[in-house]
């Protein structure tokens, strides 16, 4: 089911009793007196939050809700159930962690026989605590760390039963050295000694060994809320993508951020309380590599760590990779403070840039550079320009590097390093020209030559018995003849009288658009005020829809305008205007409004067509998804935006 806030916390989560925990795919035990759950090994061990005044330490943890784990591995000795068997559970607050106990033991021996606790924390340390019963009414029962020594402020009491005992502790969460920063993505586990005289005899446990690779994994509250609500309603199953624990958000106890396929997910004991997490859409799924890094690095200087991830829209084999600097700082919700497109990949080539992150004073600042290109180069490079933030910078461009550094908050370009644009390669250079231009045989009239160039264009591109979708006449460039602007395939293509002399053309390529017929319309008309018209593209991006859509295809119907900028053609807006999955829709609202002497863009909240906002599978974008601005939703409160060109794109 799909929640408004971005934060899920499960009913009661805070108060002890009144929440039991549920780990698909292991369903633990509802109620205290149904069967334990038998641990086995690499299933999780529910450890919930709880309130320590709803606890009572008698040593009879009757009234403890919590599923206890069955502890069936026999690890020393041969006990059988009646000789030894054990049953544990453990919870845990801010403070303290707490561990009940019902062991079937013939002989209690105090200060001998015990309970341990193992934790697993992330990077592979372990620590461990010992849980000694006394002997009732002559010994007190005792904590303690491995070489004997009592934990300050641990509290331990036993009772006798018939054919064993019971034991409740509580045990300062400083008694394990790591957990002071780090208290998610722990592993446990939960051993039971029996000595019978002259050393231990026996033991059972939950895992094979008291070593890292063999603990179950302890989900916290959190983690136990993530598993019911998001991955539970989404249908998630498996493991996540990304998995990193680091200090990114809030006080200084360190987060734990995943990936599980398009969702990213920030939880933590001190992030929103340690009973909630925040999630969000990437809008692109990490299963199928569209999501090839995600890390976590201290880059502004504050002490916590950003989000640094590379994201891909278009397909496996045809992208444009975006990389992404996200900041919680003392919020609970990311703010973006850097991107930059760079990567791109076609089935005719691809360029990777390099990134670096490099020391200035106690922050870091980031260097972008042109990194190499396969396949190609000067002369057969045609793509779209990225407009919505900072492009790809090409090997043979006049860009060598830039630096960004931290300003008010937010990346922001400190200096650029210039470098000679390559000319076209050697030892072919008429070949590279003869890709825009062609040659002026002598006699032939404007309209002739014309012909010549689209010939050349039908050649090249292999389109020699196509035929444009689109042919459109417009004073795009040039002088003030008209240009023809064409569709052929997903090419727009542009040529005329006032263009390059009348010998050339250019060419873009919609890589956006799986196919020619997803290409719904192209116009023209001046929308900036300089009395060139921009070309108006209106088509259908497709892509696999999510689970909690219903699977299929979710069809994304998007407006691009691009602009003839000299010899090249370049996009200065893109947009969402309604997004489909079947015969379920959102339609939002694109208009040209007059702006002075120019037209603005104004998008705008539409309607739904058999979705509602319980139903309506997506969330709200709040910013541009693969480089479209985010269709706005009929519900929410969402606000009609405006764009008015300003000078090199159009900007809220």
């Amino acid at each position: 089911m799909r929640r408004q806030s971005p934060y899920f916390r499960a009913p009661g989560a805070r108060a002890f009793g009144s929440r039991l925990a549920a780990l698909a795919p292991v369903a633990l035990a509802a109620l205290a007196a149904a069967a334990p759950s038998p641990a086995l090994a690499g299933e999780p061990i529910a450890a919930p939050l709880v309130e320590s005044k709803w606890l009572k330490l008698d040593g009879i943890p009757k009234e403890w809700p919590v599923a206890f784990t069955s502890l069936g591995l026999k690890l020393k000795g041969k006990p059988s159930k009646a000789d030894l068997s054990a049953q544990v559970a453990i919870a845990y607050d801010d403070a303290r962690i707490y561990v009940a106990a019902d062991v079937t033991d013939d002989t209690l021996r105090g200060g001998a026989d015990h309970v341990k606790v193992v934790l697993g924390f992330p990077g592979g340390k372990v620590q461990e605590i010992a849980l000694y019963p006394g002997q009732p009414g002559k010994t007190a029962g005792s904590v303690k760390v491995p070489g004997g020594k009592a934990v300050a402020g641990a509290k331990i009491i036993e009772a006798p039963r018939s054919g064993g005992y019971t034991l409740e502790a509580s045990v300062p969460w400083t008694a394990f050295p790591e957990a002071v920063t780090t208290r998610v993505g722990l592993r446990v586990g939960l051993f039971v000694h029996d000595d019978d005289g002259g050393g231990v005899d026996a033991v059972v446990g939950s895992a094979a060994s008291e070593a890292y690779a063999s603990l179950s994994p302890l989900a916290t509250e959190p983690e136990l809320a993530l598993t019911d609500g998001l991955l539970r309603s989404k249908g998630i199953q498996g493991r996540a993508s990304y998995d990193l624990v680091a200090d990114v958000a809030g006080d200084a106890m360190r987060e734990r951020v995943l990936v599980y396929e398009r969702f990213l997910i920030v939880l933590g004991p001190g992030f929103r309380k340690g009973a909630q997490y925040y999630f969000e859409d990437l809008g692109v799924d990490a299963k199928n590599g569209m999501l090839p890094s995600l890390t976590a690095r201290d880059v502004t200087g504050d002490g916590q760590a950003e989000l640094i991830l590379r994201k891909r829209s278009g397909s496996s084999t045809k992208y444009r990779e975006v990389m992404h600097v996200l900041q919680f700082g003392a919020g609970d919700t990311p703010k973006p403070i850097f991107q930059h497109e760079i990567a791109i990949a076609t089935d005719k080539g691809s360029v990777v840039n390099e990134v670096g992150f490099v020391p200035d004073g106690d922050k870091t600042a980031i260097r972008v550079e042109p990194g190499k290109a396969t396949r190609y180069d000067a002369s057969n490079y045609a793509e779209g320009v990225e407009t919505t933030y900072d492009p790809l910078l090409l090997p043979w461009g006049s860009i060598k590097s830039q630096l960004y550094k931290l300003t008010g908050g937010v990346f922001t370009k400190a200096s650029e390093q210039a470098q000679a644009g390559a000319a076209a390669p050697r030892p072919a250079p008429a070949r590279a020209e003869e890709a825009r231009a062609a040659p002026k045989p002598a006699g032939l009239s404007p309209a002739e030559m014309l012909d010549k160039v689209y010939a050349l264009y039908r050649r090249d591109r292999n389109a020699s018995t196509s035929k444009p979708r689109f042919d459109v006449g417009a004073d795009v460039a040039g002088g003030k003849e008209p240009e023809r602007v064409l569709l052929h395939d997903r090419d727009i293509v542009v040529f005329g009288k006032g263009f390059r002399g009348g010998a050339g053309y250019a060419f873009m390529t919609l890589a956006q658009f799986a196919s020619p017929a997803d290409i719904r319309s192209m116009s023209a008309r001046d929308l900036t005020g300089d009395g060139k018209a921009e070309i108006i593209v209106h088509g259908t991006v497709r892509a696999a829809a999510p689970k909690e859509a219903g699977g299929g295809t979710v069809d994304r119907d998007v407006v691009m305008i691009f602009r003839v900028d000299g010899e090249s053609i370049q996009r200065i807006f893109a947009a969402e205007v309604a997004r489909s999955v079947g015969d379920k829709k959102i339609a939002g609202e694109l208009k040209f409004v007059r702006v002075g002497d120019k037209v603005g863009i104004e998008l705008a909240p539409g309607k739904a067509v058999e979705w509602t906002e319980q139903t309506y599978p997506f969330n709200q974008d709040k910013a541009p998804v693969g480089g479209f601005e985010p269709l706005l939703l009929p519900w929410g409160g969402a606000q009609p935006a405006r764009y008015v060109w300003n000078g090199s794109i159009f900007a809220k």
